[in-house]
């Protein structure tokens, strides 16, 4: 199915990837050089251009060098006279422009297929043809009522927070992911030019009766990881309980403490709103479980439709397993599930991973309420 066949489920969305303006680079070298910090200039520059994504520490420290070095960070050779350039020659302008036309999604400056290197491609892109290279990203449609609900949870999350700071730690949230023989659309890979100003049109088709397994994990603020736990057919209601009492509660039991009525002390358990998730029998046992320590629908703390860009599982978890399991395609389930195995064991082995990645969750709900309960994805853990 197609990307522009979900409907209100996905939609594809194009960034446009751009340079740092001359305003930008100087913001970027002086609020470095006040605070010493490039964390605390990225969160600086992200207050500043809300437009775009803050620059990468290799562009800051590039521009504070040049700074250093020249007393500017600004191209003063541009437009000026100099050593000929000779990287944009009519035949070179000509190659990139039919390497672009026949290779339309697959050509990158780094593999760009001309033989060119990577600069003097995106220099006659940009100059030469006005082309900007896009990217497609992959999110929920959101509504109105749906930036309601997103505003509730991520408020609520703020304000615990800041009444226990050890929250995060004693909370356990859990997903469900397909992994496929075929392995997955890497749209951080997808890139495609197109004149200035006219994003171009993404569509991928996806197979929906390819060999998979349906696998899901829980991560624990403390560093823990629960699973992994396979199914080769759709998680119903029935299967996903089943699992909680023979696979998940187990675990759970080895690395927490439970009170003598059988309720958990002081864990939280946190799902979204899949339908399996939403069987009453399953929402009765989470209950005698966690009491009403349980962030769901149909709970007393709703986790909001539409908002994997607010779990660690979506924003990090799914991600960086795919992305390790898939740097070949394995040969059938087997190596498939073996693989994921392997990763999940070596991110088992890393609890501060872990941990990084539910409280990144903070920050997050914290730029959720900033853009009125709109779509934070694209900002690390």
């Amino acid at each position: 199915m197609g990307l522009q066949c979900m409907g209100l489920e996905t939609v594809g969305v194009i960034e446009k990837m751009v340079q740092l303006t001359t305003e930008q680079r100087t913001f970027v070298v002086t609020t470095f050089h006040q605070t010493g910090s490039l964390q605390r200039t990225r969160d600086a520059f992200r207050e500043r251009f809300p437009e775009r994504e803050p620059p990468a520490a290799k562009t800051i420290w590039a521009n504070v060098r040049k700074y250093q070095e020249h007393g500017t960070s600004v191209n003063r050779n541009k437009e000026n006279s100099g050593r000929r350039r000779t990287g944009r020659s009519e035949i070179n302008i000509a190659a990139v422009k039919q390497q672009l036309l026949e290779h339309p999604r697959d050509t990158s400056a780094r593999r760009n297929g001309t033989g060119l290197p990577s600069a003097t491609f995106n220099r006659i892109t940009r100059l030469d043809l006005h082309q900007h290279p896009y990217r497609i990203h992959i999110r929920h449609q959101l509504s109105p009522r749906h930036f309601a609900r997103r505003l509730v949870l991520a408020k609520w999350l703020i304000a615990r927070c800041e009444a226990d700071v050890n929250f995060l730690r004693y909370l356990v949230i859990g997903d469900e992911a397909d992994f496929a023989i075929d392995g997955k659309v890497k749209t951080h890979n997808v890139l495609e030019h197109a004149p200035t100003g006219q994003s171009p049109e993404f569509n991928f088709d996806t197979n929906m009766n390819r060999q998979k397994w349906t696998v899901w994990l829980g991560l624990c603020g403390s560093g823990q990881v629960i699973g992994p736990f396979f199914f080769q057919r759709n998680v119903n209601g029935n299967r996903y309980l089943q699992m909680i009492n023979d696979d998940v509660l187990p675990q759970l039991e080895e690395n927490f403490e439970r009170q003598v009525g059988g309720v958990f002390k002081y864990l939280w358990w946190a799902q979204d709103g899949a339908p399996a998730h939403r069987l009453t029998a399953v929402r009765d046992r989470l209950r005698e479980l966690f009491g009403d320590r349980v962030i769901a629908l149909n709970h007393a703390v709703e986790w909001p439709p539409r908002s994997p860009d607010l779990t660690p599982c979506g924003y990090f978890l799914w991600g960086h397993l795919k992305n390790k399991v898939f740097v070949t395609p394995p040969r059938d389930l087997d190596e498939l599930q073996g693989r994921i195995r392997h990763e999940v064991d070596a991110l088992r082995n890393d609890p501060a991973l872990v941990r990084l990645a539910v409280q990144g969750m903070l920050r997050r709900c914290e730029l959720c309420v900033e853009r009125g309960g709109g779509h934070v994805e694209g900002e690390g853990a």
